[in-house]
């Protein structure tokens, strides 16, 4: 005559295995939501850079991107002063190194009404090595690209470092 039903061994067993791949999900999931939001905001830096160069050549007028620690803003103009407002403000979620070389200013770059960029540099998303697709966005004079810091080295564009995709 068979029982029905299960032992209290085998449902612990079963509990204690059902616990550690919850455990190992939610640590996968926790790498996967952390890459992920890295991306997110390396894509959106760049498109942002895009579209600010885009918008230079079409109005025929320049654009500016100033950068700060913990945002960036977008400007229709390259006018400068307290009555001068971005037409975009965004919030970094993780940090940001920029590192531009040139002639303008080493917070920011100013695209000229025909696209061109006053610096070039390289701008990346400090993160740990190995997460994300996309980390860093080179802007060159004209040209904006978007890559991924090789291991270990710093945010340069002049360096090498990083991989353009």
């Amino acid at each position: 005559m068979g029982t029905r039903g299960l032992s209290l061994v085998e449902m612990m067993v079963v509990i204690a295995i059902t616990a550690t791949l919850a455990s190992i999900g939610a640590i996968s999931f926790q790498k996967y939501q952390k890459s992920y939001r890295i991306d997110a905001q390396t894509r959106l830096l760049f498109a942002e850079m895009l579209k600010a160069r885009t918008q230079a050549i079409y109005q025929h007028r320049g654009t500016r991107v100033k950068f700060y620690p913990n945002r960036f803003e977008v400007y229709s103009s390259v006018q400068e002063g307290p009555q001068v407002s971005p037409v975009a403000t965004h919030l970094f979620s993780f940090p940001v190194t920029w590192n531009f070389s040139g002639f303008d200013n080493p917070n920011g770059i100013t695209f000229d009404e025909i696209g061109i960029a006053s610096n070039y540099g390289s701008i990346c998303v400090d993160s740990a090595a190995g997460y994300g697709g996309v980390d860093s966005v080179v802007v060159h004079y004209v040209r904006i690209s978007i890559g991924k810091k090789d291991k270990g080295n710093e945010c340069s564009s002049s360096s090498g470092s990083i991989t353009l995709k």
